[in-house]
């Protein structure tokens, strides 16, 4: 069980890519991480801007030595932004926005049933692509319902490895648009054929094998959830999207933002519900891939908000988001929360804590302005005592007044946001999800 969770404050206060600091008006968002050897850790964030709602840019990693919240030994971008983005080769200049990162894979000196496997250090990163269009006069990013045209959404990865030092990384594949064996050229990008669009899950892929050669992650296509299996190709030696499983919810139960786990001898899968019905939708089967299985939608998490999923190393399943029915100052996205959840029991959730709240804690985010803590990850076990919680800080106010919020924002309001961290206390050890020599 958790003991404690103790809220420290900021870890990424400021990108030091050029084109990404606080002095090109970019602050950092959507983290996210996974252990890539015994003593490194990769973390992975977006950044974003404030020329409108939903400023997405960059995606870009940090290298962290023996602890996700250690010292910073490298930094760069693996997926960069422009304002001039030709997705389709027509002319167009789109923004390009790359959002919620994750990442998957064995980390370098992990041994997996008695040996170090050929897949170790072989480590795929998927982010969201999407467009948005800019008035450049203004320097406005139209929100997509003001834009009056389709927009292009698809996941985009990388494959890389840790190098020998362990101070840096390796790139393997360049970014490149994710899309199934098969599927490599024409509109359809897997064998959903009428499948247009992919957006990213905030939840990182979890291993589907004991060997850990395949691993599984929800997206979702619009409003229907999909599982997918990601591969290590042992010819190639890279990953490669392998299998894509059914649609599992219907058209009229709308469902987006999956969290994929596996719960004893099940697989969990949730999705947030869409707009004006708070709720998460719930799947529970043997075989992901299979027919799907009926959903179960528990309303006692009210969430309107992004929400992450969880089978935490205590054996507890964990949904970290917000609530507004139950938030003291009724906004939507403060505090934020962290709830337990009975997979045998409907999904029943008990048990809230906070996280974090910002009008608590004294931040300089006013009702009004949508103060936001959100996109909230558990990052993998590494054993011990002690877990990792990343979010994001920030209201909803932008240069522009825009359809969340209307106050323009202040800079006390730009200084405080960024990633914060909190630390959770079990109250015993657990074992790491990866064993080394």
């Amino acid at each position: 069980m958790i003991r404690n969770i103790e809220h420290q404050g900021v870890l990424i206060h400021e990108a030091t890519p050029e084109g990404e600091t606080r002095a090109d008006n970019v602050v950092p968002a959507h983290p996210n991480g996974i252990q890539i050897s015994r003593n490194r850790w990769l973390i992975l964030y977006a950044t974003r801007g404030f020329r409108g709602s939903d400023d997405d840019l960059s995606t870009l990693y940090q290298l962290r030595a023996d602890t996700p919240v250690g010292a910073l030994m490298a930094e760069g971008v693996l997926g960069k932004t422009t304002n001039e983005w030709d997705p389709l080769g027509n002319g167009a200049q789109l923004v390009k926005q790359c959002g919620h990162p994750v990442a998957f894979g064995v980390p370098r000196g992990a041994r997996i049933q008695g040996g170090i496997p050929k897949h170790a250090n072989v480590i795929g990163v998927m982010w969201r692509a999407s467009s948005r269009m800019l008035d450049k006069e203004k320097n406005y990013l139209l929100h997509q319902r003001e834009a009056g045209v389709p927009r292009i959404l698809w996941v985009e990865w990388v494959q890389l490895r840790l190098n020998e030092a362990e101070d840096d990384i390796e790139i393997l594949v360049q970014p490149r648009r994710l899309r199934q064996v098969g599927y490599e050229e024409g509109d359809a990008f897997c064998s959903h054929e009428q499948a247009r669009e992919i957006n990213q899950s905030f939840v990182q892929p979890v291993p589907f094998n004991e060997d850990a050669t395949e691993w599984i992650i929800t997206e979702h296509f619009g409003n229907l959830l999909v599982p997918i299996k990601l591969k290590f190709d042992k010819v190639s030696g890279l990953y490669e999207w392998s299998g894509t499983g059914p649609i599992l919810n219907p058209e009229e139960k709308p469902l987006f933002e999956a969290s994929t786990f596996r719960f004893g001898d099940d697989w969990c899968i949730s999705g947030r519900t869409s707009w004006g019905q708070p709720g998460i939708g719930w799947f529970r089967t043997n075989d992901p891939f299979g027919p799907p299985t009926e959903l179960t939608l528990s309303e006692e998490i009210k969430t309107q908000s992004p929400h992450t999923a969880y089978a935490c190393p205590d054996g507890v399943v964990r949904v970290c988001t917000n609530d507004r029915s139950v938030s003291p100052y009724e906004v939507h996205r403060c505090p934020l929360y962290l709830w337990d959840v009975d997979p045998d029991n409907g999904f029943s959730a008990s048990n809230r804590r906070t996280i974090f709240d910002s009008i608590a804690a004294g931040l300089p985010l006013l009702p009004e302005d949508n103060p936001t803590m959100d996109m909230c990850k558990l990052l993998p076990h590494g054993g011990g005592k002690l877990g990792y919680l990343l979010h994001r800080v920030r209201n909803s106010s932008a240069h522009h007044p825009n359809r969340v919020a209307k106050n323009l924002i202040t800079p006390e309001a730009k200084k405080v946001t960024g990633i914060y961290w909190a630390k959770v206390e079990y109250d015993e050890e657990h074992p790491g999800i990866w064993l080394f020599e």
